[in-house]
């Protein structure tokens, strides 16, 4: 395999990594880190202002972004409401919603491949808008954006709050297992 060849499978097995990451985040009891809600938080806040950026002076896209971004948002506080949050010896952990969380994933990784496709297709790329440019794709864009966005922000509330309840409990004499807050 020729290094012309070799970046783009790395950049390819890199980016399915992380979308199997973000996917597996999605299912199943997850131990609450609150320096992970913070760099996810920080890194899509970046990633948002540079897509801004390159959308500012284009009206389509940034409706387009900025609607995703509210549906996201509202999908993020359903998301906080129906996640599951628990307290055990072990620590803090919680449940989130699998059908949100995996359903907005797989859109988003779905129309990035559906442009690579139709952009790499010579016969369709010249009646499609080049990468960034579609409002479809920056709606779906700024819909993840703002259900991670609004989603990590209520995890790191979540965990801060238990952080000031465990130091009270403690100094009551109560543990965090007798917290009735998280109790189904």
């Amino acid at each position: 395999m020729s290094s012309a060849h070799f970046a783009p499978v790395l950049f390819a097995g890199l980016i399915a990594w992380r979308v199997y990451r973000r996917i597996r985040r999605n299912i199943g009891r997850q131990p609450l880190h609150p320096r992970r809600a913070v760099v996810s938080i920080v890194i899509l806040s970046l990633v948002s202002i540079l897509i801004l950026g390159v959308s500012w002076p284009k009206w389509p896209l940034l409706s387009g972004l900025g609607g995703g971004i509210l549906a996201g948002a509202a999908l993020g506080f359903l998301g906080l409401r129906l996640t599951k949050f628990e307290t055990t010896a072990a620590g803090h952990f919680y449940l989130p919603n699998t059908h949100i969380g995996v359903a907005i994933s797989l859109l988003f990784v779905g129309r990035i491949i559906y442009r690579l496709f139709v952009l790499n297709d010579a016969t369709h790329a010249a009646n499609q808008p080049q990468a960034f440019q579609s409002p479809l794709t920056l709606f779906i864009f700024g819909l993840t954006v703002g259900y991670y966005l609004v989603y990590q922000t209520g995890l790191l509330i979540h965990s801060r709050a238990q952080k000031i309840s465990g130091q009270n409990d403690s100094a009551s004499g109560q543990s965090d297992l007798d917290s009735s807050r998280d109790r189904p």
